[in-house]
C-alpha cells in the first residue's frame, strides 16, 4: 500500500515547478496597447505632415526681361523705415499669372510716412493705355496686404504691366519707392473644372502645380485670413514665397499678413 507515494510526491513536485514557471515574470503574457514604430531621419523620428496642402510651385518658363520686385535705391530722402523694402510678392521673372479679370496683388509695405500708395495698371503693347489706376491711404504698419482689383479689369489673353509706389513726396517723384510687374489673364478650361470640384485647401495645390502665381497666392492668403493661428497655412505660405522661381529669403516670407480689414483703403480724390 506504501507504494503509490512516490508517484503523489512526484506529482505534487510537479505541480509545483510548473506554476512556478507560469507565474514566474519572465513569462507572463501582458496585453500591451499597440504602438507605432516611426521611421527615422538622421536619428531622428519623421514628422508626421498634417493633411492639407502640399505646395509644389511649376512656373511657366519666363517670358520678356525681369522688372523690379524692389525699388531702386534713391537719392536724397525717404519715406520708408530704414533697412526696410517695398516688395512685390512676385516671381523672379516678374510675370504672374492669373485665370480671372480682378486678381489681387500683394505687396510687403513696410513702415513709412507717405502721403499715398499708387497703383496703375496699363496694356503691354505699344499703346500702353492705362485700364487702371488708384491711389490708397497707406497702411500705418509694416506687413503683407492685398490690393483688390475691380471686376473685368483684365482681359482674356491679355498681357498687362504694372507699378506700384509709395508716394513720398507729390512734388518729387523721383522719391517713389516703385516697383514694377507683368501679369497675363488666361483660360483653363480642364483646370476650371477640377477646380469647381475641389476645396479651398486643394485650389491652392492645383493653382501652384499650373504655376498660375496670383491665384495660388491669393487663394492661400484668405485660407490665412479665415484662420490666423493656423500653422500650417502659415507654413504653406512660406513654402510658396521661397520656392524655385520666387526665392524670397525666410524673413520676408515671414512677415505679418496684414488683415484685410486694416489693408489701405482707396482715396476717392484720385
Amino acid at each position: 500500500m506504501l507504494a503509490p507515494m512516490p508517484q503523489k510526491i512526484w506529482l505534487i513536485f510537479f505541480t509545483a515547478i510548473f506554476g512556478f514557471t507560469i507565474l514566474s515574470p519572465t513569462n507572463i503574457a501582458i496585453a500591451q496597447p499597440e504602438t507605432e514604430t516611426l521611421p527615422t531621419t538622421l536619428g531622428k523620428p519623421k514628422r508626421t505632415v498634417q493633411s492639407g496642402t502640399r505646395v509644389r510651385l511649376r512656373l511657366p518658363p519666363s517670358l520678356g526681361n525681369p522688372n523690379r520686385r524692389v525699388p531702386a535705391a534713391t537719392r536724397g530722402g525717404t519715406c520708408v523705415a530704414k533697412n526696410q523694402n517695398l516688395t512685390a510678392l512676385i516671381p523672379q521673372s516678374n510675370l504672374g499669372l492669373t485665370t480671372v479679370g480682378n486678381p489681387t496683388l500683394y505687396f510687403f509695405i513696410p513702415q513709412n510716412t507717405a502721403t499715398n500708395l499708387e497703383l496703375v495698371i496699363q496694356n503691354d503693347d505699344q499703346d500702353g493705355q492705362t485700364v487702371y489706376q488708384q491711389k490708397y491711404q497707406p497702411n500705418t504698419k509694416a506687413g503683407v496686404i492685398g490690393i483688390h482689383l475691380p471686376p473685368d479689369t483684365l482681359a482674356v489673353n491679355q498681357k498687362y504691366k504694372w507699378n506700384f509706389s509709395i508716394k513720398c513726396n507729390s512734388q518729387d517723384p523721383s522719391l517713389d519707392k516703385v516697383v514694377q510687374g507683368t501679369i497675363q489673364r488666361f483660360e483653363n478650361p480642364s483646370l476650371m473644372n477640377k477646380l469647381a470640384q475641389a476645396t479651398p485647401q486643394e485650389r491652392v495645390l492645383l493653382y501652384a502645380d499650373a504655376g498660375i502665381w496670383h491665384d495660388a497666392l491669393d487663394t492661400l492668403a484668405r485660407l490665412r485670413y479665415a484662420h490666423p493661428y493656423d500653422l500650417k497655412l502659415k507654413a504653406d505660405w512660406e513654402a510658396l514665397l521661397t520656392a524655385p522661381g520666387v526665392e524670397f529669403d525666410e524673413k520676408l516670407a515671414q512677415k505679418p499678413l496684414i488683415p484685410e480689414k486694416e489693408a489701405p483703403k482707396l482715396l476717392l480724390n484720385n
